[in-house]
């Protein structure tokens, strides 16, 4: 945010940038004391708020004067760069603010009455800079919706773990190249809690790109333990109705926007992406495929669905796999995801890249979750790199 403040008073300034410095400790502030230098200011620079008193000396040597007309022409002109920038007017003498009440209320033009020996000036501008802090954007979001999952980019290099709170959500900042986004972890896991965090960070943050990855099923026979599966498109395997007869299936389905999906498939086939996701990943025992120590890669396009719970049984996962014949992994999020995107009126580009870790039946366990996260992470990462 960008504060330019013109006054002569030195102890009424030191006031100002005091209070503004206690709000927002990261403001940019500009100052300066005479007319013709905030002229200058505004003509070749776009400010977040201007800050102005109502009686100033024009130019360096003069006495201060009442310049309130040269400020609305200076600050509201057609032709001004700050012609929407709120301005507001801290004055201690009222006779001005008064002479001139109606040009600057028909400016937009706020008045704040200032007095060296009350505070009672500070609340109203506090209150009036926190109104005008520009929206923070970011270029990217990855949901994760899991701790574990998130950490993976703390474990890769890619971030420090420094969780804060925006708008009631946990996240964590992370960087690529010139491009800033955050890592945004739901509150729980699953379909709902994901749709929700999803809408909301898109809505907040209005990023370019918004994508997923974590730790997902896969279906046996179609798909191997460490396969990192991008959904083509992603299905609700558990929407439908509950009948006499049993469960009957209502599938909705979210595709992978064309261009993105042609722009990743091309990505997914080079060489340089697979040698990044696979770098520096040393398997323990209980993590290895078998007797190989060695991590083969495996990127694609594929059919997935998501479901509001976790699959862990072999009758519910034949269920499933019946209805859904041509997926290739299941999990419970990346269906939310691509929703909100979908119905989103910013139309964020969006996908999801999440790594097997078994295949959905009574055989569950943790033992490839950290290296699933992790690789899942890093493809993630490269392909954010790329796109962006």
């Amino acid at each position: 945010m960008k504060i330019l403040i013109v006054e002569d008073n030195k102890d009424k300034l030191g006031a100002i940038v005091d209070q503004v410095r206690s709000a927002k400790p990261d403001i940019e502030i500009t100052t300066c004391d005479v007319l013709v230098d905030f002229v200058a200011h505004v003509n070749k620079e776009k400010f977040d708020l201007l800050v102005t008193d109502l009686l100033l000396p024009v130019v360096r040597g003069r006495e201060p004067e009442d310049v309130t007309l040269n400020i609305i022409e200076g600050a509201r002109g057609f032709d001004s760069l700050n012609l929407q920038t709120p301005v507001i007017a801290i004055t201690q003498f009222m006779e001005s603010a008064e002479t001139n009440y109606q040009d600057l209320n028909r400016h937009d033009i706020n008045i704040i009455t200032y007095s060296s020996e009350s505070e009672d000036w500070k609340e109203p501008f506090i209150k009036k800079l926190f109104s005008c802090t520009p929206k923070v954007k970011y270029d990217f979001i990855i949901i994760c919706a899991l701790q574990k999952e998130a950490d993976a980019y703390i474990e890769a290099g890619y971030t420090k773990a420094k969780t804060t709170i925006q708008h009631g959500l946990s996240c964590n900042e992370i960087t690529i190249d010139d491009f800033t986004g955050l890592i945004i972890v739901p509150p729980r896991m699953g379909l709902v809690n994901a749709s929700i965090v999803s809408a909301r960070a898109i809505d907040l943050f209005e990023p370019h790109v918004i994508c997923m990855s974590g730790i997902c099923a896969g279906i046996e026979g179609k798909a191997n333990i460490y396969d990192i599966v991008i959904p083509s498109q992603c299905d609700q395997h558990d929407s439908g109705k509950w009948t006499d007869e049993g469960f009957v299936s209502e599938s909705y389905s979210v595709p992978l926007e064309h261009g993105i999906e042609r722009t990743i498939d091309k990505l997914i086939k080079q060489k340089d992406l697979l040698d990044e996701i696979g770098e520096n990943i040393v398997l323990n025992r209980a993590e290895m495929i078998g007797e190989s120590g060695n991590l083969d890669i495996n990127i694609y396009l594929a059919p997935t669905s998501s479901g509001s719970s976790v699959i862990a049984d072999d009758s519910m996962l034949k269920q499933v796999t019946a209805q859904h014949r041509k997926k290739n992994a299941f999990e419970m999020e990346s269906y939310a995801l691509y929703e909100a995107a979908r119905q989103s009126t910013l139309k964020p580009s969006y996908f999801s890249a999440k790594s097997i870790v078994d295949n959905g039946d009574s055989q569950k366990g943790d033992n490839y979750h950290r290296v699933a996260a992790l690789i899942s992470a890093k493809a993630v990462y490269g392909i954010l790199k790329r796109l962006l």
